[in-house]
């Protein structure tokens, strides 16, 4: 398929349906930890599929798909090793990234939804056994104290910092980081977030996810060294090291890499994996 960023509803639809029936009939591996190079806890997120990569090519025409509620999540790099971990998300604004209108705005509404918690409370108040009563009447007196706090903010805003942000919500994403094989033998990296199912506040989930990870069953039984091992016996071979800040500077003889390409080991000019290594984040 070619790559396209925006499907009509009768596409999509025919797309999801062929992979939600090719999901379903491809038959499935189960996860082995005394036997898989694999770590971590792939629970805490959408339905996951572990289906062996010779079946791989049959799903061939969803590779560029981006469909929202299935994610391919290494097509074309069959898995060897994985390990799963959280990544806490969140985004911070701090009061120099709002403007007085966005200030406002998020006053505004934050202040809107009290009012309509309130009203939302004492509709049903009166219905409500007497215990129940109570904890409406706390709740109700609770947000009219947080409206007055921020009606004096937003009406002595000169006198405060405002900062949005949310970080104590507390989401985190699952990711996975694998290390897979290239067709020149030699091994590399990478990282993909996992979709979530989506959940209503009690819990209960009102739209499913699923993940499809395709393993290298050649590979997946053997121990494969860690990513930042591999780094670190990379960054050993330079001779000279300085640091720069948060950086570090490494260098070494043209000499001796003229030497590895003797022996015909690739120099990191030609090998981008090696050139990886030295991405910024």
């Amino acid at each position: 398929m070619k790559k396209k960023t925006k499907f009509s509803e009768k596409e999509y639809q025919f797309l999801l349906t062929g992979l939600s029936e090719q999901i379903t009939k491809v038959p499935k591996l189960r996860p082995d930890r005394n036997e898989w190079d694999i770590e971590g806890n792939w629970q805490e997120c959408g339905d996951i599929h572990f289906v062996d990569s010779k079946y791989m090519a049959d799903f061939a025409i969803w590779r560029d798909f981006g469909c929202k509620t299935v994610k391919l999540i290494n097509y074309g790099r069959p898995a060897v090793r994985m390990s799963f971990f959280s990544k806490h998300k969140y985004w911070l604004k701090k009061p120099h990234d709002l403007t007085e209108e966005e200030r406002d705005e998020h006053i505004n509404d934050y202040l809107n939804g009290l009012l309509l918690s309130i009203n939302q409370l004492q509709n049903k108040i009166d219905h409500l056994p007497p215990l129940a009563q109570a904890e409406s009447r706390r709740k109700i007196y609770n947000a009219q104290q947080e409206i007055e706090a921020w009606q004096q903010v937003q009406q002595q805003s000169a006198k405060y910092e405002l900062a949005v942000s949310t970080y104590q919500r507390g989401y985190a994403y699952l990711y996975i980081s694998y290390k897979y094989q290239l067709p020149t033998g030699e091994y590399d990296n990478a990282s993909e977030h996992l979709l979530h199912h989506i959940r209503d506040r009690v819990g209960n989930i009102t739209q499913s996810k699923q993940n499809v990870i395709f393993v290298n069953m050649a590979e997946i039984n053997r121990v494969h060294p860690q990513q930042n091992k591999e780094i670190e016996n990379y960054l050993n071979r330079f001779s000279l090291k300085s640091t720069s800040g948060p950086k570090w500077l490494y260098a070494r003889p043209r000499t001796e890499l003229e030497s590895q390409e003797a022996f015909g080991l690739l120099t990191p000019a030609n090998d981008q994996a090696q050139l990886d290594l030295f991405d910024e984040p």
